[in-house]
């Protein structure tokens, strides 16, 4: 059964504790990893009766988490004292950087990221170990991902030709008429969340679309569409990410190119259906993962 936990960093390798002791390795600790399967605390603002017992109910859309603190509870053993120092080095390259958490336990493989993290380490002298110590890291997004993503293509319908059809030498319409016909080369994208929380898909819309294109939304039998009414050139992507509700494009904020902003999240054990409807050549990869609280 797989049990370890890693962290890394944008340019770093990845830093393993291993669930089992070893020798030349960081260790998960007796203590375990506090915070990871728990939830974090509750944000609710609540209203007390005036009259009655309790307070006023709070609507699910108002129940919200705070920020995931994590306790990775750690130990290092080594066949010298240089190993072991270079072991610990690993771990505190990590200052000063946003660090992704990644838990594997037997199937389940997740992880948070855009963490900062603090590390104590005990102050006993052993030539080949490190006793029992603590890395306490801070989640501001609290939700645990899963590694495997959720993604694919939606691909546009194409206009294959366009207005009225004449004949030869000025004889007139051609028949049948032709008032411009769409291929069915149109694809739809299913986007599950398999976990048990609601999950956040993220869209990039790529191609030409002089005039700008359409995302209509679907799950659970409700429905919305996100426009982005300003030109699209290939090369640069829109993207659209639903957790901050913005758009960029090369970099910048355009979010106010959105014409229409309907974001629906996926709730856990359903699927969001996307469907590029403006005709034309380009595309719209989506993703989304599993999402645990």
């Amino acid at each position: 059964m797989a049990y370890f936990a890693e962290l890394s960093a944008s340019g770093l390798d990845p830093v393993r504790f291993e669930g089992s002791g070893d020798l030349d390795c960081l260790c998960i600790a007796k203590g375990g990893i506090e915070g990871w399967w728990s939830t974090p605390a509750a944000k609710v603002n609540v209203t007390a009766r005036g009259q009655g017992d309790g307070g006023h109910d709070v609507d699910e859309d108002d129940i919200s988490y705070a920020s995931r603190t994590v306790t990775l509870h750690w130990n290092a053993n080594a066949s010298s004292r240089d190993a072991l120092i270079a072991l610990i080095d690993s771990v505190r390259k990590l200052v000063h950087r946003q660090v992704t958490m990644r838990v594997v336990d037997s199937a389940e493989d997740t992880y948070c990221r855009g963490g900062y993290l603090t590390l104590t380490q005990q102050p006993g002298y052993r030539s080949g170990s490190i006793a029992d110590s603590t890395i306490t890291i801070v989640f501001e997004r609290p939700e645990r991902l899963s590694a495997l993503a959720h993604s694919g293509e939606a691909r546009a319908s194409v206009v294959q030709s366009g207005g009225l059809s004449y004949g030869t030498g000025n004889a007139g319409l051609a028949y049948p008429l032709s008032y411009g016909t769409v291929s069915d080369g149109a694809t739809i994208m299913r986007l599950p969340n398999q976990g048990t929380s609601r999950a956040y898909p993220a869209y990039s819309i790529n191609g030409e679309w002089p005039n700008g294109c359409t995302l209509r939304l679907a799950c659970d039998g409700l429905g919305s569409t996100l426009a982005f009414n300003r030109s699209i050139h290939a090369g640069t992507p829109v993207l659209l990410d639903t957790r901050s509700r913005t758009a960029t494009m090369g970099g910048v904020d355009v979010t106010s190119g959105l014409s229409q902003r309907g974001w629906m999240t996926i709730p856990a054990g359903s699927a969001l259906t996307v469907n590029l409807t403006t005709p034309g050549s380009g595309w719209v990869t989506c993703e989304s993962h599993d999402t645990y609280i």
